[in-house]
């Protein structure tokens, strides 16, 4: 059983649902949700918004602020979240946006970095962190971290986990 369903146990205590909006984790997240047995109950979905466009067209994130902040930004990610709970219709959204490599970093966004968001009712949460490595250790880094979020998360805004 994966170390991760306890962070999502409380989803389903509670009644909850959860989606993702995935972009340089390509629906990774989503596959680590989905794989644990039961999930049907509390995951209603991802949106693998990879795109610039996509972001902007189905998930609702300003065109203005990815010129002003960057596609890699906590603001960015925010909307993502903010987005996916709407269209999903979910109580808990997730949304990656970042660099995995080799090639797409700058000065000011190095490869590696990543900006994770979790928005929930009445609130919404970001985080900006690094990873090293090729893309799939990147991409795999930003999964576990992510659940780590969730964990986090859910102590803070809903119940204690496990």
């Amino acid at each position: 059983m994966q170390w991760y369903v306890l962070q999502l146990t409380s989803f389903i205590q509670n009644s909850l649902t959860i989606g993702t909006a995935e972009s340089l984790t390509g629906g990774a997240i989503a596959k680590a949700i989905s794989s644990v047995p039961g999930s049907s109950r509390y995951f209603r979905g991802a949106i693998v918004a990879y795109a610039e466009d996509v972001k902007v067209s189905v998930l609702g994130v300003s065109a203005q602020t990815i010129a002003d902040k960057g596609i890699v930004s906590e603001e960015v990610v925010v909307q993502m979240a903010q987005g996916c709970r709407k269209v999903l219709n979910v109580d808990f959204a997730i949304a990656t946006s970042g660099i995995a490599g080799p090639g797409g970093g700058t000065i000011e966004t190095p490869v590696g970095t990543v900006c994770i968001s979790i928005a929930g009712p009445g609130f919404c949460e970001s985080w900006t962190t690094s990873f090293e490595g090729d893309r799939e250790a990147v991409v795999e880094a930003v999964v576990l971290k992510t659940f780590d979020y969730i964990e986090e998360t859910v102590k803070r805004h809903v119940v204690s986990v496990g």
